[in-house]
């Protein structure tokens, strides 16, 4: 039952360490339609709660439409979902450890479905993400473990931002070399390692 449900999870989230849980995804989803201003959101098709006429309402920034619309061109393409920014249960949650030892969550961006040559289903996490939020670093490492410690599970996990001739870059963190690479970074933005030879243009 829901309230079992709740329970058991209030119980999960007492832990003091990082566990793995399952996903809840809604039955259905509520999405705000207009800005603040009153002016209509645009819509985007593909999402996993498309209305009837397979459009969904997002207020995306220039690097999510793109990253949006890259991927629904894609052959594969089957659905996208945006990852909610709070650490709910509806949200893949990654857990990393901030610069001052706590533990906190951080929520990717967006979760898209394709198809495998082989006709099955799986999901690949693609995360657009300035190195101006707050452990940043914390946060590129933890998904690069995450990678690592999930490989399998997904088509693609990697990890988007504008490098300095302004084109947007990816760390494709499955290749061992990147992980690598973001693991050794020490320096203060990591800006840079878009523009490193880890990174490649986000096509």
């Amino acid at each position: 039952t829901g309230a079992t449900r709740d329970a058991y999870r209030q119980v999960q989230e007492q832990t003091g360490v990082p566990e793995a849980v399952t996903i809840e995804l809604r039955a259905n989803d509520k999405a705000a339609t207009q800005h603040s201003t009153g002016d209509d959101l645009p819509t985007f098709g593909g999402h996993l709660y498309s209305d009837a006429a397979g459009q969904y309402p997002a207020d995306l920034n220039d690097w999510e439409t793109k990253v949006v619309t890259t991927e629904t061109d894609r052959p594969s393409f089957v659905a996208w979902y945006r990852n909610p920014s709070r650490a709910t249960p509806n949200a893949l949650r990654i857990a990393y450890q901030t610069d001052a030892g706590d533990w906190s969550s951080l929520q990717v961006d967006f979760l898209i479905v394709s198809r495998r040559d082989d006709g099955t289903l799986a999901a690949s996490i693609v995360d657009p993400h300035g190195d101006h939020l707050a452990d940043a670093k914390a946060k590129l490492r933890a998904l690069a473990d995450f990678a690592e410690a999930h490989a399998t599970r997904f088509i693609r996990i990697v990890s988007i931002s504008k490098g300095s001739d302004g084109g947007l870059r990816v760390l494709d963190l499955l290749e061992a070399h990147v992980r690598e690479a973001v693991r050794d970074f020490d320096g203060a933005q990591v800006s840079a390692l878009y523009d490193s030879a880890a990174a490649l243009p986000y096509l």
